[in-house]
C-alpha cells in the first residue's frame, strides 16, 4: 500500500480515523473523566491524532489548585498552529506600523 493510500485511509472523513479495527470519531476530553481518558488512550499509539494529552498548569492565585487542560493531539497541533500564526500576524502588523518609512 502507497503511502498516500495509507495516509488517506488514517485521516478518512473529517472527525473520524479509520484503522484496520474499526471507525474511531474524535472524543471530547472535555466531557471525560480522568479514568476514561485512560482507558481511551490505551488502545491508541501516543502520535495517533485521537490520543488525549493532558497537561496541569497552576491555577493564578492559588498554591495548591491545579488546572488540567486535555486535549487530542489533533486538537493541540490545531491550537498551536492557530496560536503561532496569530502570533506572525501581530508582529507583521506592528512591524510595518513601526517600521514603515514611507
Amino acid at each position: 500500500m502507497s503511502i498516500l493510500a495509507s495516509a488517506l485511509l488514517l485521516l478518512g472523513a473529517e472527525g473520524a480515523v479509520y484503522t484496520n479495527q474499526a471507525i474511531l470519531s474524535e472524543p471530547n476530553p472535555k466531557a471525560m473523566s480522568q479514568k476514561e481518558i485512560r482507558e481511551f488512550n490505551a488502545r491508541l499509539p501516543k502520535n495517533h491524532p485521537f490520543y488525549i494529552r493532558c497537561v496541569k498548569s497552576d491555577e493564578t492565585g492559588s498554591i495548591a489548585k491545579k488546572l488540567y487542560s486535555c486535549r487530542t493531539n489533533r486538537q493541540w497541533g490545531r491550537d498551536d498552529a492557530t496560536g503561532n500564526q496569530n502570533a506572525r500576524d501581530t508582529m507583521d502588523a506592528m512591524t510595518s506600523k513601526f517600521w514603515n518609512t514611507d
